[in-house]
């Protein structure tokens, strides 16, 4: 009974800690409102002292994990996914969010049939989900970037021939677009008038949104700007180029779906299976971690699934 309470009152926590880390990267306001909002308060004079004093002692410490963080190139990839996902935490938060969904799952996976492979199941099952949700965003933004950047280049293409300089350009695009290429071009010009130069803020997109396609118009531009040229010509020519590889691209894709698909379902496949038997009968799926020569069978298993896997997707990833 005690060992029962302790475990509900562990999950709880842990339930808790889950939710307030996704308030405090979901729901939490930017500077300028916080600022805004100490401002207000004062100004009323209400009496949430001890309420701000939490709030700004739970910011101190997440401003220390980042700090702690910060020089670490796990972390640094790892805020850069944020980043390119676009969503509004730092580090410390979202591996916050990770370790409560870690123990959640667990905690759950313990709770249903009483069994440690079972909550090991849940667990890694609770630790994957905030990892595949920021990929498939980061994902899908840097998709849309790429499918954006013809209508980029056509853009300043335009504003240029028209007598612009490439500045104004880039805030047309700011304005004509939508997201993800208005916000990107809109942190550029952010930059540039926070003191970096051109090349600078250009070079920076190119490692938020890691694109090739972007790589050669940014160095198109710098070299243009260094030592001159018809700029508007280079980028059109470009953007033929992306225009036709973006058409091969998708005809390999097509092509290839079948392949990518079978791989994706010859690799998934003894996993979920072995998650819905760990569920259905945990003590069968025990057996193959008992000590002894057993532990070679998984391991073998889950060796050979991601070597295949490996294989297959090198196989159908054509570059063009």
């Amino acid at each position: 009974m005690g060992t029962t309470l302790f475990a509900a009152l562990i999950g709880a926590l842990a339930v808790l800690a889950f939710f307030v880390s996704v308030y405090y990267a979901v729901e939490r306001p930017d500077d300028l409102s916080e600022r805004l909002e100490a401002y207000a308060t004062v100004a009323r004079g209400d009496g949430s002292g001890r309420t701000r004093r939490r709030e700004a002692g739970m910011r101190s410490l997440l401003g220390r994990l980042d700090r702690l963080l910060s020089g670490r190139g796990a972390a640094q990839r790892l805020a850069l996914n944020l980043a390119q996902a676009k969503l509004r935490m730092t580090v410390p938060e979202f591996l916050a969010i990770e370790i409560g969904a870690t123990v959640v799952g667990g905690l759950l996976g313990f709770a249903l049939r009483g069994y440690v492979i079972t909550a090991i199941v849940c667990a890694v099952i609770g630790a994957a989900l905030p990892i595949a949700l920021v990929s498939r965003r980061r994902g899908k933004r840097l998709k849309a970037f790429e499918d954006q950047l013809v209508d980029v280049l056509s853009l300043i293409v335009g504003s240029i021939r028209g007598g612009h300089a490439l500045p104004t350009a880039l805030d047309l695009v700011s304005q004509e677009l939508g997201p993800p290429a208005a916000e990107e071009f809109a942190y550029v010009l952010r930059e540039i008038g926070l003191g970096l130069t051109q090349s600078e803020a250009l070079n920076n997109l190119v490692r938020r949104m890691e694109s090739q396609d972007l790589q050669l118009v940014v160095s198109a531009v710098n070299i243009s700007h260094e030592v001159g040229g018809n700029l508007s010509v280079v980028l059109e020519k470009i953007a033929e180029t992306i225009r036709e590889r973006i058409r091969l691209q998708g005809e390999i894709r097509v092509l290839t779906t079948q392949q990518r698909l079978t791989s994706y379902l010859l690799a998934g496949l003894p996993f979920v299976l072995a998650a819905i038997l760990s569920m259905i009968n945990p003590e069968w799926m025990m057996r193959l971690f008992a000590p002894g020569w057993y532990r070679i069978i998984p391991a073998y298993a889950i060796g050979s699934v991601l070597i295949g896997f490996v294989i297959t997707q090198k196989l159908t990833r054509i570059e063009v």
